[in-house]
């Protein structure tokens, strides 16, 4: 059994580096749809990040810095906001559910995998909701583009996070 406390600050240190990174890119992007979906997935991580900070006990904690890391360089290498949306659905947002999937298994039954759950359902509703505004916008066939969204990925699994985030790292 994985200890409870090291699990959840480690998942909220995932969560919170989400919620600050996604804050801060907000304001500073240019497509409208994508500024709107980045701000309120912002919201709804750092809902997350709260409900893990107080069950914790008012933890503080780093944020996990390989996200925060991927959506600053999203940011940079494009203001429109979509490779930070790409980030958030293929990159961050599978690896913070199979992360959330292993604390659930090694948690057990209780008001943490609850509250486990309640997260997962966060981040599938917010991949869902990229995928709503991506509907609406062209196809990005920018080779520089494909090739900063691949290096995007290839830092994460560079920095030992080829499948999840883990849960006690």
């Amino acid at each position: 059994m994985v200890a409870p406390k090291r699990t959840l600050t480690h998942l909220l240190s995932c969560f919170d580096a989400v919620y600050r990174g996604l804050g801060e890119s907000a304001p500073l992007l240019s497509g409208d749809a994508n500024v709107v979906r980045v701000h309120e997935m912002s919201r709804s991580f750092g809902d997350v990040a709260l409900e893990i900070r107080e069950h914790l006990g008012d933890s503080t904690v780093e944020p996990l810095a390989v996200i925060t890391h991927v959506l600053r360089q999203a940011l940079v290498d494009d203001e429109s906001g979509a490779l930070t949306l790409y980030v958030m659905a293929l990159v961050v947002g599978p690896r913070l559910l199979v992360s959330l999937r292993d604390a659930r298994e090694a948690l057990g039954e209780g008001e943490t995998r609850t509250l486990m759950e309640h997260a997962a359902q966060v981040v599938v509703r917010e991949v869902l909701s990229i995928s709503d505004v991506a509907q609406n916008q062209q196809i990005i066939e920018d080779p520089l583009w494909q090739e900063r969204a691949r290096g995007l990925l290839t830092t994460v699994e560079s920095a030992g996070n080829a499948e999840s985030f883990g849960i006690s790292r």
